[in-house]
């Protein structure tokens, strides 16, 4: 038997206001040729198939079309992640049962999916999709009243029931597989900026999934093994790099053999545009982005100058104008600083009209020296504060003119009504 196993797709992400809808396309791509000339017999998607409850239109489209070329290659089930809506993958679910035969299932609660003729022999999948600590009592036994244990007791109760449940199907020669979307005690999370529901209280262990023969996991988006090499199985990782925290990561898809032994081989995806990262001088921004270096590419840079450079953004565009910029950051070497006078005591403050003056000439953008009309009317502003008669900026005039016209408009009024 063939499986090919896939996770974290999170359709509708986007990375700052730039939508990753192309490099979605091009993974997407990468996968399918993937699938058309290695021809598993199973496809296992362990979780978050969009990036967000109520997808964009586009994402949700996107996502259907996936499944349905992957699901004319070789039965697919997917399960459902922290990400998803669980409501939306049962229409999903219910609109898949309408074709014959049922090539397309989607998993949101806890159960054995069975694949009776996919292989020589019967194949059965304990699925868990993502579960909350808050309901893992539900799913851990059949009396949620009886329950007493963490999240990991809870999870390793169902475990070992839906294993039971799936050996007696597949009989004693049958493939048995195991699905979760599910943090594994030792897994490496890696450098994500995204956050991620891993931790003690959702840490679960892979004691008893040696009855399976692979265990296919999603959630963490750093690709690997699981750890402790007691069962046999990966995490696939997400799709493509979501944020800078996974830029390094390789994505790919798992093709496993199963026959005499099992193989988990991983294959490399396309990550679509590259996420570049930078941090140095003008120059040597120059020196990358000159002639299109930058383009195709996602870029978050700081640069470090002496003096402003209010037209970095153009410069940047000039030299490679295909670039997608995240973050550009203009930051000066030496800040100006204001020296320590010795001659002050500890207890002695600047006054307010000093520092307002000094940051004129020192931090305000657009100001070279402080106006002396604007500070005169701060020192007055600062003079008259809490004071019954404080200063009105020359308020008061205007104040007596308008009341002066309304009394005249009222008196006109007056005098034609009678």
């Amino acid at each position: 038997m063939k499986l090919l196993h896939t996770s974290d797709w999170h359709l509708g992400a986007k990375l700052g206001r730039h939508d990753r809808t192309p490099d979605h396309v091009a993974a997407l791509r990468g996968l399918l040729k993937l699938a058309e000339s290695t021809r598993p017999d199973l496809i296992v998607h362990t979780g978050d198939l969009f990036d967000a409850a109520r997808p964009p239109y586009e994402a949700l489209e996107l996502g259907v079309q996936a499944l349905k070329r992957l699901s004319a290659i070789a039965p697919t089930l997917v399960l459902s992640g922290n990400h998803d809506s669980p409501v939306l993958l049962r229409i999903i679910d219910d609109l898949a049962g309408a074709a014959e035969p049922r090539r397309l299932r989607l998993v949101t609660e806890p159960r054995v999916v069975a694949y009776p003729d996919i292989a020589k022999e019967p194949v059965a999948v304990a699925c868990v999709p993502f579960i909350a600590p808050s309901a893992i009592a539900d799913y851990a036994t059949g009396d949620p009243t009886r329950f007493e244990g963490d999240y990991a007791d809870g999870v390793r109760a169902l475990n070992q029931r839906l294993l039971d449940e799936a050996h007696r199907g597949a009989g004693a020669r049958g493939i048995v597989l195991y699905a979760a979307h599910l943090h594994v005690q030792g897994a490496r999370p890696g450098r994500s900026e995204r956050r991620i529901t891993v931790g003690e209280d959702y840490a679960t262990h892979v004691e008893g999934l040696q009855r399976a023969l692979y265990c296919a996991f999603g959630h963490i988006h750093d690709p690997q093994r699981l750890p402790s090499g007691a069962a046999q199985g990966r995490y696939a990782g997400s799709l493509i790099p979501l944020d800078y925290g996974e830029q390094q990561q390789v994505k790919q898809a798992v093709v496993v053999t199963i026959a005499d032994d099992v193989r988990a081989n991983p294959h490399e995806l396309p990550a679509g545009r590259p996420l570049v990262e930078l941090a140095g001088t003008l120059v040597e921004l120059e020196r990358r982005a000159a002639d299109g270096g930058l383009d195709g590419c996602i870029l978050k840079a700081r640069v470090v100058s002496r003096d402003p450079l209010p037209d970095l953004a153009d410069r940047l565009a000039e030299w490679s104008p295909g670039c997608a910029v995240f973050e550009l950051v203009n930051t000066l070497e030496n800040q100006p600083v204001k020296a320590i006078d010795p001659s002050r005591g500890d207890d002695a403050e600047p006054a307010l009209d000093d520092l307002f003056a000094e940051w004129r000439t020192t931090a305000a953008r657009g100001v070279k020296a402080p106006h002396e009309a604007v500070g005169a009317l701060f020192s007055q502003a600062l003079g008259s504060a809490g004071q019954a008669a404080a200063a009105d900026f020359g308020l008061t005039p205007l104040a007596l003119r308008a009341q002066e016209t309304l009394n005249n408009l009222a008196a006109k009024a007056n005098g034609d009504r009678s």
